[in-house]
């Protein structure tokens, strides 16, 4: 089995190159108006430590987003999103140029059986247009109808899958409902390769409190979605969450995006409403479980905010360790 490793934080580590995004209603996609070349840089760290897919910065971007917080018309909003891929692509372009002249070169440690690197178009839930951090318990969702999900969404998946992404994550999801919601609209997009990944507040429920095993369940049944992920939660809840679906949904051809935060805990200043991650980092506790997310049909592992891009070097060299170990059984038989 094939196993692909997602990129990290790419906004955590956009605020460690000095931008303050955390209050801005734009977050990460700000820069793709005031800072384009930052972006790269980021997306070219990730893949320079290994990974194999990289996602756009346009997680909290929207056509209404633009409009409001930057005076942008549609026509310029969707472009903006567009150029969030674009970026992506480039980083991809120029990194691939130079690891094969480097892997042409006899004299380095490089190897040239590396798979180009792929672009993954990145979309959080509606949760993201209220800019109030609520994708980590769903509240919203009694006040909001499926037509207004259904219209947010739409453009922006609309305007990613025309600029040419490999992958589509709709992402951060903490409510079954919209889930289900999110998944009966991809039915207009039939050519694109969407994975539906859920937020969890412990290893069994989504941050709303479903189920996590029927939430799942929920959005797998039509056979439209392959990929079903877990994000920004900690890394400790994603063996039981994974091993909770294997007991319920016995068939299936169903395959895992696992990439958890880096085990800091989010918290919500109540005067000033901005959050920020406190707690320890557990990525080099949490690395050596990959092998077990693997078994457990894991087959895209990454990490999400606070993952720095050494993080995922880590996950790099586990996947590895573990494909060793599967040829070497394999050879044994």
């Amino acid at each position: 089995m094939d196993v692909l490793v997602l990129d990290g934080g790419a906004s955590s580590e956009i605020q460690n190159l000095g931008f303050d995004i955390h209050k801005d209603p734009l977050w990460s996609s700000r820069l793709l108006i005031t800072n384009p070349g930052a972006i790269k840089q980021v997306h070219k760290s990730f893949l320079e430590h290994g990974a194999d897919i990289i996602q756009t910065v346009s997680y909290q971007a929207s056509i209404p987003g633009f409009w409001k917080y930057a005076n942008k018309t549609e026509e310029e909003a969707k472009a903006l999103m567009q150029k969030s891929v674009h970026l992506a692509q480039e980083s991809v372009e120029e990194f691939w140029k130079d690891y094969q002249k480097k892997a042409e070169d006899s004299d380095s440690t490089i190897t040239a059986d590396r798979k180009r690197p792929m672009v993954c178009g990145s979309l959080g839930p509606c949760a993201v247009k209220f800019n109030n951090n609520s994708e980590y318990h769903g509240n919203y969702i009694e006040d909001v109808t499926e037509r207004e999900i259904i219209d947010f969404q739409r453009p922006r998946i609309s305007a990613l899958v025309e600029a040419g992404i490999d992958f589509l994550a709709l992402e951060t999801i903490p409510v079954q409902k919209e889930a289900e919601i999110v998944t009966k609209l991809l039915r207009e997009f039939p050519n694109v390769k969407p994975w539906i990944s859920f937020q969890c507040k412990d290893g069994n429920h989504t941050g709303h409190g479903e189920v996590f095993s029927d939430a799942v369940q929920s959005v797998v049944q039509d056979g439209l979605v392959k990929y079903v992920g877990i994000n920004c939660c900690s890394p400790l809840y994603v063996t039981p969450l994974l091993e909770s679906v294997q007991r319920q949904i016995k068939d299936y051809s169903l395959e895992f995006v696992t990439y958890p935060n880096s085990g800091e805990i989010y918290e919500e200043e109540v005067i000033t409403s901005v959050g920020r991650f406190t707690g320890d980092n557990l990525m080099a506790k949490f690395a050596p479980t990959v092998p077990k997310w693997i078994d457990l049909s894991a087959t895209i592992i990454g990490g999400c905010c606070q993952t720095t891009p050494k993080d995922i070097q880590l996950i790099v060299e586990h996947v590895s360790l573990n494909l060793k170990g599967h040829q070497s059984t394999v050879g044994e038989t």
